[in-house]
């Protein structure tokens, strides 16, 4: 399994992360529970780097701070750091102190819904009203039926260009 890394254009972009520690004590949880099952040999559970999601999570969710750390761990010989056997928390957590970033700021903490976000200036078509709307129906635990079955009003409809949108 993968830990949950929120994105931008979706709506869980304001949601927060948990920690690595918490998401490795989950791993374990479920870990132990395959284990105690009664066909714990056919089944075999991994789960992704923790740590490797963080960062994930901090590019995924951040803004032009970024980018001198960015530099700076590509001049240490940071590269495919999606590969664990590349990946080294420790170069890109030196990076962020020497440019004053906190990871903590882009994972753990959650943005709030009239937050201003360092992609709302890019259209992708879905209204961030959309997107609000998304984020409490899963919240609620229902779904939007499929664009098939009728317009859910996202929005992505003004990106085709004989559709006039006012969203």
């Amino acid at each position: 399994t993968s830990f949950f890394v929120p994105k931008p254009f979706t709506p869980f972009q304001w949601a927060s992360m948990f920690t690595p520690e918490d998401y490795l004590t989950f791993a374990r949880t479920v870990n132990e529970e395959v284990k105690a099952s009664l066909n714990h040999k056919s089944i075999r559970y991994n789960w992704h780097e923790a740590k490797v999601s963080r960062i994930e999570a901090v590019f995924a969710r951040g803004d032009r701070r970024l980018s001198k750390a960015l530099e700076i761990a590509y001049k240490n010989g940071q590269m495919f750091d999606g590969w664990d056997e590349y990946f080294k928390r420790d170069a890109w957590i030196e990076a962020f102190e020497k440019c004053g970033v906190d990871p903590e700021f882009y994972t753990t903490r959650g943005f709030g819904e009239d937050e201003l976000l360092a992609w709302d200036h890019i259209n992708v078509g879905l209204t961030k009203k959309f997107l609000l709307r998304e984020r409490h129906t899963a919240y609620e635990s229902r779904v939007t039926p499929d664009c098939r079955h009728g317009c859910a009003g996202c929005g992505a409809n003004c990106l085709l260009k004989e559709v006039r949108c006012d969203a």
